[in-house]
């Protein structure tokens, strides 16, 4: 199987994407995989977490784009590193603070590109004006669009129940992942240790973190097999003269097939699998343990989701 490769960013700092960036890779690592992080950021903050952690495996590279010298050189840059890096690694996770100097048709050399938030309203409406600029990147009929994975962080306790998701406009589909909650333990693990191994409720969060990201690769290997397969049919329908060639049938909901995820959040909130009434999205679902619900009867049992990720889910969420 092909490098997955991961694009961890956002506009705007402090909303922990540094954080995400070296624990996720530490994360990846922790299941066995051969995992590079390229910190493209000037202060180098995952890319130091990792060096000075406690080591356990992942390929630390720093590279600094040349930002300031515009043109195509930055883009060109971080393409070199991010396929050299691919030859010898199953994951690569980039760190890079996104600015206007950057082209954006980087993000097609990712399968999935991470945003981080705050569930604040002014931070959410930050971030839905930057995948606003890069909605044609996500919504692409010419490119592969990558996976857009939105993730909640530094979430408080208190802020589990607002509605800041549903009362905010995002222009592009997306799936949210569960939030990372915020704690002082957090910051004590700074270049010390990773969130993974935290035995409170921010380690917990971390790890639902880390599922729901596995899940989304497999959901996305899984679709890319798919078209893969149909193209393949196709071809060879083709050549036989025959002209009633049948497309397959996607599933509903792949993600749900994932054993890998969590019954507490065995819907991520794809928009663009809820785009049906919620009554109306019954898909059937495979549990972990081999028998078969719906994804109505899961979402009602699921009664530990905090509101504002089952509005999400349940796709009430305005376009």
């Amino acid at each position: 199987m092909s490098t997955f490769k991961i694009l961890l960013t956002s506009q705007k700092g402090g909303v922990g994407k540094s954080t995400i960036s070296a624990n996720l890779a530490a994360y990846f690592r922790r299941q066995g995989e051969a995992v590079t992080l390229i910190d493209f950021d000037t202060h180098g903050s995952s890319s130091t977490w990792l060096s000075r952690a406690p080591n356990i495996g992942v390929v630390v590279q720093h590279k600094i784009l040349p930002l300031d010298q515009g043109g195509n050189r930055p883009i060109l840059d971080a393409r070199l590193h991010l396929r050299r890096a691919a030859t010898s690694s199953d994951v690569v996770i980039c760190d890079l603070t996104w600015t206007d100097s950057i082209a954006g048709e980087l993000m097609f050399e990712f399968d999935m590109v991470i945003v981080p938030t705050s569930v604040s309203e002014i931070e959410l409406a930050a971030t839905s004006g930057f995948l606003s600029r890069h909605r044609w990147v996500f919504d692409s009929a010419i490119h592969t669009p990558p996976t857009l994975l939105v993730c909640p962080t530094r979430v408080q306790h208190e802020q589990m129940n607002n509605n800041a998701f549903s009362k905010q406009r995002f222009p592009v589909s997306f799936m949210l992942s569960p939030p990372v909650l915020e704690a002082q333990t957090a910051r004590d693990m700074f270049e010390r240790g990773y969130l993974m191994d935290l035995k409170d409720a921010c380690g917990a969060s971390f790890n639902e973190f880390g599922k729901a990201v596995c899940a989304a690769r497999d959901m996305r290997n899984a679709e890319q097999a798919m078209k893969k397969s149909a193209h393949a049919s196709m071809v060879s329908s083709a050549r036989a003269g025959n002209k009633s060639v049948q497309m397959p049938t996607a599933r509903n909901n792949l993600l749900a097939t994932s054993s890998t995820l969590s019954n507490q959040y065995s819907i991520l909130g794809r928009h663009r699998l809820h785009k049906t009434r919620p009554e109306d999205s019954a898909a059937t679902v495979n549990s972990p343990n081999g028998s078969t619900t719906s994804a109505r009867t899961t979402t009602s049992a699921t009664t530990s989701i905090p509101q504002f990720l089952k509005r999400i889910a349940l796709g009430t969420l305005n376009h």
